[in-house]
């Protein structure tokens, strides 16, 4: 998260407001604390002076966007590379929104406001890796009905539904969550995407899209305690046609394994992982979440080190 943005089949879109700037600028007139430090910047020159110029990591975003891949990391060990920024200003009158990076976890926060009440039906903590100047979100794994978080995000939440005039519908936060601070990254007034619902459905929980097929909200800390359920994205490094994939009776072998989502099979053509768009998704689910966070930390090793055999196009 660290700040991390969600991409295409997790949530990405932009909210109402619509760009980045005014969303920030709607957070911070209803609960400051939750806003993040926002610079808008008008053109290649004025970023790269705010570069020059900051100390410590730096997000750098598209103030509109139709995917989440396009954030970037300027890093003081690790400056952006020449020409890294240059998607960033594709869009006609484009401009850019940088802030220093937020410490905490990523999460997304899905709920339904009800005659103005916010009611959050299933939360997810976030999983990532550096990829370069990017931070791509590998896993999500759903917040427990007793988590201590929820009480306190439903109390952060609430300022901003009520001063962005929401009454009924969806909502969906992409939050940076510290011990002692929430930072809100993108609120949008709609219905979180995939595979955040099928998550819920595979953990037998009605979440958003059941309390919106219904009508009849059920808040995440009223279902119970149905167990733990992820999934795992698996990145790609390089350009190349597939060979195999290393060891995969150990990667489908795990206690929480639960199913297949999709996989690339030899002979496919792959590309380096620029978002969040799945090659390899593998499924969780189990009812100790110790199990399925210890299958999520032998994936991010196995990840790290590159499970994909290709050879050259």
């Amino acid at each position: 998260m660290a700040t991390a943005q969600p991409a295409p089949g997790r949530g990405a879109a932009e909210g109402a407001p619509a760009g980045k700037a005014a969303q920030n600028a709607a957070v911070a007139a209803a609960r400051p604390a939750l806003a993040l430090d926002l610079t808008v910047l008008e053109g290649p020159a004025e970023l790269a002076a705010h570069l020059a110029a900051v100390r410590g990591t730096t997000v750098v975003r598209p103030d509109v966007s139709d995917d989440t891949g396009s954030a970037l990391f300027h890093r003081p060990a690790a400056p952006l590379p020449a020409g890294a920024t240059a998607h960033l200003w594709e869009r006609p009158g484009a401009r850019v929104v940088a802030h220093p990076e937020a410490a905490g976890v990523p999460h997304f926060a899905n709920g339904v406001v009800h005659e103005g009440r916010l009611v959050l039906t299933d939360c997810w903590r976030c999983f990532t890796l550096d990829e370069g100047p990017r931070r791509l979100i590998t896993s999500v794994i759903n917040l427990a009905p007793s988590a201590p978080l929820l009480p306190r995000l439903t109390g952060e939440l609430q300022p901003v539904v009520t001063a962005s005039g929401a009454a009924d519908g969806p909502v969906h936060f992409e939050l940076v969550v510290g011990e002692d601070q929430t930072k809100v990254v993108k609120y949008a007034r709609r219905q979180a995407g995939s595979p955040l619902p099928e998550l819920c459905d595979l953990l037998g929980v009605p979440g958003q899209a059941g309390a919106l097929a219904t009508g009849r909200p059920v808040a995440l800390a009223d279902t119970g305690s149905p167990g733990f359920v992820a999934d795992y994205s698996f990145l790609v490094r390089a350009h190349g046609r597939l060979e195999e994939i290393t060891d995969l009776a150990g990667l489908v072998g795990r206690p929480s394994y639960a199913g297949t989502e999709c996989a690339p099979r030899p002979g496919d053509l792959l590309s380096p992982s620029q978002d969040e768009s799945a090659v390899l998704q593998l499924l969780l689910r189990h009812d100790e979440e110790a199990t399925v966070l210890a299958d999520i930390a032998h994936y991010q090793e196995r990840n790290r080190a590159g499970v994909f055999v290709l050879a050259p196009r």
